[in-house]
């Protein structure tokens, strides 16, 4: 998932990021009927020009500044109309800025729009900076009566009041000035580290029989050049296949290379200024480090929690890992007498080698039944059955010409917006993610988010067959973005959308990528051009075939998540980048080290989630957990609804810890997620 930029994450959504033993329910609403000031928003603002995107910021800091003002000159007691309310219309003003430039910024195919959306964010965090850090306004919100308040109001006011706190607002004056220099600098930062992966697409040169092993589909999707030639990108529509299927090893090798020295060294001077950055920004603060300060509203609290948590998934994962990269190594000595190791262009190809030798199951002959427009109609329609809505096709605005715009529908009632943004172009963000762009306001505005894949664009003479892992790709944002937009019924915007503690926020997204692989699932749309559905017996050999390399798999995900951990609890004034990310690896990573390996300066999620990619270990951990339930079946609609009833809507209404507990009965355990490594 692609959260907004991390200053807007932690300042305006900090507050609904603690955990709190209050309890609320989804169905409250305000105890009072609140007329807005600011307009109703009828269709998603999409900016067309640089133009829109200064027009945008425009007019909400415009309602910004005003409500500031009217709150500021409260003469009296401080009340829930006079000050709650105009505080959340600041809330929902920045809203309407942060999700969709950020949104923009990425995926706009104008450079200059991209230019001015990054422009725009940066404008609006150093106004939501001086907001959350000023003390007359924190003042006002201490000063209202809570006691007769409903409890979403309640907690609204106590996660507001906490957020200012971690933003500083009870520091002196120069703290306060020193941190919103401070944030303003983060926030360029990141900037310039997302822009500078995003816009260092490699490419390797190769013959057609160099990609021996690839499938007829993907050699179609690459034409040759006048030397007849193929451009071989580091795009992961190309990364992946070819590091699956190519035999020549060195054409393997060299992508991976290219792959992991991309953004070097420009991130390399870039992050150190970010690591130095948020380092003093959580001292200043009274944190030891960011990793503490980070840790502090999150459902782990502190790096102590973190530290265990990391130790122990390894301590259970590595046995298992070990004996995988050791079969694995077999294979690989079976072609290659005089292999010296086990190297990260070796995982893929050995582990299909694997899964065909062991389970006679071939990810290539799998294809056939996923062709994307198939494939994309299946997810909308399991997601319709599931939770009882429609999706409609709408012709509003787009930004380019091949995303798609949905309106979602409860019956006869428009309840969110979407659009699928799902091919690579120039320019764009070139991963999965799901963008949040408006969070829904009850009697205000509707929820909107966009769905951002590179899958291959189907031509009509190529219908564009999708790996399995990119269905299941698919599956897993679309996951994300349900939540998005099933939790849009709230009043205030801290506890709207994707609003819940962020080493949380996973957990819906993983539990989803489970449908991926049920047949009940799979056989209303894996159908190949023949009309031939999926063969249940080749869905159950896939199923088979998925646990190999699983503990290799999590043995690298740990690996990423002690390093962006580590990156953040350590001293940056001299950290050297490239030698602690080598030393987490050999304590981690499953895989040999080689020369040239730079990938931290491509690790994007250093900069979203800086030191918490724990977070999809953690959520993992609970998504087997709340599995569960769905072992009756994943299309029982007793359980889907109650899922979305107590996960999916409830947005920041309540903890997650709170959450887990209303739909599985019980406090949340890891004994699901053991079980699952253990298989």
């Amino acid at each position: 998932m692609r959260k907004l930029s991390i200053l807007f994450a932690m300042c305006m959504a900090a507050g609904s990021f603690s955990g709190c033993a209050g309890k609320t329910t989804e169905s409250e609403v305000p105890q009072m009927t609140h007329a807005f000031s600011i307009e109703p928003m009828n269709l998603p603002v999409i900016f067309n020009s640089a133009e829109d995107a200064q027009n945008t910021c425009d007019k909400n800091l415009a309602n910004v500044d005003r409500l500031r003002g009217e709150i500021k000159a409260v003469s009296g007691k401080h009340t829930r109309e006079n000050t709650l309310e105009p505080l959340n219309e600041i809330d929902i003003s920045f809203d309407r800025i942060m999700g969709i430039s950020e949104l923009m910024a990425n995926t706009h195919p104008e450079e200059a729009v991209r230019t001015a959306a990054e422009k725009c964010t940066e404008r609006a965090a150093a106004v939501l900076t001086e907001i959350q850090m000023d003390p007359v306004l924190y003042a006002a919100v201490n000063d209202v009566d809570t006691s007769k308040l409903d409890a979403p109001s309640k907690r609204y006011v106590e996660k507001t009041l906490q957020s200012y706190k971690l933003s500083g607002v009870d520091k002196d004056e120069a703290t306060r000035a020193k941190l919103a220099e401070i944030d303003k600098a983060m926030v360029k930062a990141g900037q310039d580290f997302d822009r500078n992966i995003r816009d260092d697409k490699k490419t390797l040169l190769v013959t057609p029989e160099e990609l021996d092993g690839l499938s007829e589909d993907f050699i179609k999707q690459h034409t040759p050049d006048a030397d007849g030639k193929l451009s071989i990108t580091t795009d992961y529509t190309d990364l992946f296949p070819v590091l699956k299927y190519a035999k020549n090893e060195k054409v393997r090798a060299d992508l991976t290379k290219l792959s992991s020295s991309r953004a070097y060294p420009a991130n390399d001077e870039v992050f150190k200024n970010l690591l130095q950055l948020r380092h003093e920004y959580a001292t200043l603060l009274g944190f030891p480090n960011w990793a503490a300060y980070n840790a502090y509203d999150k459902m782990a609290k502190n790096t102590e929690t973190i530290e265990g948590f990391i130790k122990d998934i390894a301590t259970i994962t590595k046995p298992r890992s070990d004996q995988e990269v050791a079969e694995l190594m077999e294979l690989k000595k079976r072609e290659h007498a005089d292999a010296d190791g086990f190297y990260p262009w070796d995982r893929f190809y050995y582990t299909e080698m694997l899964k065909r030798e062991k389970y006679d199951f071939d990810a290539q002959a799998v294809k056939q039944y996923f062709p994307y427009e198939r494939v994309k109609r299946g997810i909308l329609n399991v997601a319709s059955q599931l939770y009882g809505v429609t999706f409609v096709q709408s012709d509003r605005d787009v930004w380019a010409p091949t995303v798609e715009a949905y309106d979602v529908y409860e019956g006869d009632n428009l309840i969110a917006r979407f659009y699928l943004d799902m091919h690579p172009r120039e320019g764009k963000y070139g991963h999965a993610a799901s963008f949040g762009m408006y969070s829904g306001i009850e009697g205000l505005q509707l929820p909107a988010a966009t769905l951002v894949c590179n899958f291959p664009e189907p031509t009509p003479s190529n219908p564009a067959l999708m790996e399995h892992s990119d269905v299941e790709t698919f599956f897993h944002e679309f996951g994300h973005l349900l939540h998005n937009l099933f939790a849009s019924r709230h009043h205030w915007a801290r506890q709207s959308g994707i609003s819940c503690e962020w080493d949380f926020v996973e957990a819906p997204s993983q539990l989803f990528e489970d449908w991926a692989w049920d047949y009940d699932v799979l056989k209303m749309f894996a159908v190949n051009d023949k009309g031939e559905v999926i063969p249940k017996e080749l869905v159950e050999k896939m199923k088979k075939s998925e646990d190999v390399g699983k503990g290799m798999f999590n043995m690298r995900q740990i690996s990423f998540a002690a390093l962006s951990y580590i990156y953040h609890s350590m001293d940056p004034s001299n950290i050297d980048l490239l030698k602690t990310m080598n030393d987490v690896y050999a304590k981690y990573s499953p895989f040999k080290a080689f020369d040239g390996d730079q990938s931290f300066a491509s690790f994007g999620h250093l900069n979203g989630y800086s030191s918490m990619y724990y977070t999809y270990m953690w959520s993992l951990a609970i998504a087997k957990d709340l599995a569960i339930p769905f072992k009756k079946g994943l299309l029982n609609l007793e359980t889907a609804h109650k899922y979305r009833d107590t996960i999916l809507n409830v947005g920041g209404a309540l903890d997650a810890k709170d959450m887990v507990h209303n739909f599985l009965g019980r406090d949340y355990n890891l004994d699901a997620f053991k079980q699952w490594l253990a298989e």
